[in-house]
């Protein structure tokens, strides 16, 4: 009686599929992993040539030059003097283009809402200044520069 359930197990097709797929699974996994061994150095030397050559790389933004007339409505008012308006120039040139746009976003919000000293609006106009220089925001959006 049980020579004829093994001969009936054998003799089974049942499951055929599934271990058909899990050969050529087995199949592909290994052939994945073999080319991944393949090329694996020269994708590690490609990065570290990426790296190093970004790393070395400058960007110039020496086009963003200090420009008094973006602070006239400033000097109008007697906020500030040139000196101060050219040291806050250079406070936000040295800020990234992100913090740039955040500090224009935020000062605006806080420009409408009556929310801003003095300093503060000369600081939003260098930074006004900044970004309207490196072609980050449009004269359209910040009137600022031109106005107080």
């Amino acid at each position: 009686m049980q020579d004829s359930r093994w001969h009936k197990f054998l003799r089974s097709e049942s499951g055929g599929v599934s271990v058909d797929w899990t050969v050529l699974t087995a199949a592909v996994a290994g052939m994945a992993l073999a080319a991944t061994a393949v090329i694996e150095d020269g994708i590690s030397t490609l990065a570290s040539n990426l790296e190093a050559e970004l790393r070395t790389q400058q960007v110039s933004d020496a086009f963003v030059v200090f420009t008094s007339a973006h602070f006239n409505a400033l000097y109008d008012q007697g906020l500030i003097d040139e000196a101060g308006a050219e040291s806050l120039f250079e406070f936000a040139n040295a800020m990234t283009n992100a913090e740039i746009l955040n500090g224009v976003e935020d000062g605006i919000l806080a420009f409408n809402d009556g929310l801003m000293s003095d300093q503060e609006v000369a600081l939003l106009v260098a930074m006004a200044s900044v970004g309207l220089q490196r072609n980050i925001i449009s004269s359209d959006e910040v009137n600022l520069v031109s106005t107080y």
